[in-house]
């Protein structure tokens, strides 16, 4: 992610091997774009939510996918829709306070253009349905059942071959007959989401910024959708600041008119390698990847973080949750510790990219006027010392353990965050 270089205030001197960062209340500022951290912020895929189960870490929204709910998984002969794992899962989520988000798609078979075409959820799924019909009396259901309790997304990942086999233009015209019928049937106060796409492959982005460009008759995507969506994984050896980066790259290349939207990030993990068991990380670092990507979409003024998932299984290296389901990790501890930090606080981001603080990144969350937390980490090349503010009053390492201060103290920073607060 590109941001900016904050180097007033500070002074570095050499204490051992190392620096000693004198970091002052002026190191970052809250900006008037500074996010609003709600607590929808927070999002969670959890497969079994359909079953009557949800997220045992504190969330605001749950994306459903991986739920049984698909488009081929209601409508399993022609004509006749089974909603019951739909009505279980939002209505789960409605009680337990969460806002759902329904993931609209995959084409049943019976209706696909290529009833041979491979896909994740079973023949023909990725396909581009023969009639658009079929696709709008579909959308037009779930959309007159459940109005604007919920949220909808067009399609999961249709730069990505295992779920969509179409081609751009056939994407962009299930978007703008999706979104028609949603917005007749559920009102235009229904949130419509475009389709996720995920980033790490040249092909992947090259896909995205087509789509964006595409128009329907003479009006483009963005005037179709509300929210714009992205799966930002890194590749499988990196980190979430990699991810970062792709936030920024998507928010780069929209078109102006799409740049306005709310972005989601609807679907991040680590250690991804396309199917394979991921490479398993110590849990510190598992925590420290938890925290980091919630301070830096924050940061980034993303609305919306899905985590993917509750339950994840060997294809994903950071885990919430231990086998039996209850347990929290030490990962989904520090998911429930960096919540605290950022909800309901106003949230800006910044990393120092040159001289003795480079790579130090810095993210201030304002509570009220005389209430700041300054959250610091540095993700590689070693440690650095901080010393903070005067008006230090505690510090809250990722653990959750805290210690009081009274006025400045010197901090050892690593990769795993720590937030200081202050009167100012």
């Amino acid at each position: 992610m590109s941001l900016p270089a904050h180097r007033s205030g500070l002074r570095a001197v050499l204490l051992g091997l190392i620096p000693l960062l004198m970091v002052g209340a002026s190191l970052v500022s809250a900006p008037a774009q500074a996010q609003r951290v709600s607590p929808d912020f927070f999002g969670m895929h959890d497969a079994n939510i359909a079953g009557g189960s949800v997220p045992g870490v504190a969330v605001g929204s749950v994306r459903l996918w991986d739920t049984g709910t698909a488009w081929s998984q209601i409508e399993k002969k022609r004509g006749r829709f089974d909603f019951t794992a739909l009505d279980t899962a939002v209505n789960t989520a409605r009680n337990a306070g969460l806002r759902p988000l329904v993931v609209l798609g995959q084409t049943p078979r019976f209706y696909a253009s290529k009833p041979k075409a491979a896909g994740w959820y079973g023949k023909g799924a990725s396909s581009m349905p023969k009639t658009i019909s079929a696709w709008t009396k579909y959308v037009t259901k779930v959309a007159k059942r459940y109005k604007t309790s919920v949220d909808y997304q067009i399609w999961n990942e249709p730069n990505v071959v295992g779920f969509w086999s179409g081609s751009v233009s056939q994407m962009a015209k299930l978007t703008a007959t999706g979104s028609a019928a949603i917005n007749k049937a559920a009102g235009r106060r229904a949130t419509v989401v475009a389709p996720s796409f995920p980033l790490r492959l040249a092909s992947q982005k090259t896909w995205f910024k087509k789509y964006w460009a595409a128009k329907v008759g003479r009006k483009s995507i963005a005037a179709m959708v509300d929210v714009v969506a992205v799966n930002p994984y890194p590749l499988a050896d990196q980190a979430p600041e990699a991810s970062a980066s792709l936030l920024s790259f998507a928010k780069r290349v929209l078109p102006k008119q799409a740049r306005r939207k709310p972005m989601w990030n609807t679907e991040i993990n680590y250690g991804l390698l396309g199917g394979d068991t991921a490479k398993s990380i110590p849990d510190a670092t598992q925590a420290a990847y938890v925290a980091r990507t919630l301070l830096l979409n924050a940061g980034a003024s993303v609305d919306r973080v899905y985590w993917y998932s509750w339950r994840i299984n060997g294809i994903a290296n950071t885990h919430l949750v231990e086998d039996d389901g209850t347990t929290l990790t030490r990962a989904g501890r520090a998911w429930q510790v960096a919540r605290g930090w950022i909800v309901d606080t106003d949230v800006s981001c910044a990393v120092t990219s040159k001289g003795a603080l480079k790579g130090l990144y810095t993210c201030t969350a304002r509570v009220g006027t005389n209430d700041v937390r300054r959250i610091y980490w540095k993700p590689s090349g070693g440690a650095v010392r901080v010393a903070t503010s005067s008006t230090t009053t505690s510090s809250t390492d990722l653990d959750g353990t805290t210690t009081a201060h009274d006025g400045q103290v010197t901090l050892t920073v690593h990769d795993a965050p720590v937030m200081v607060s202050s009167r100012s």
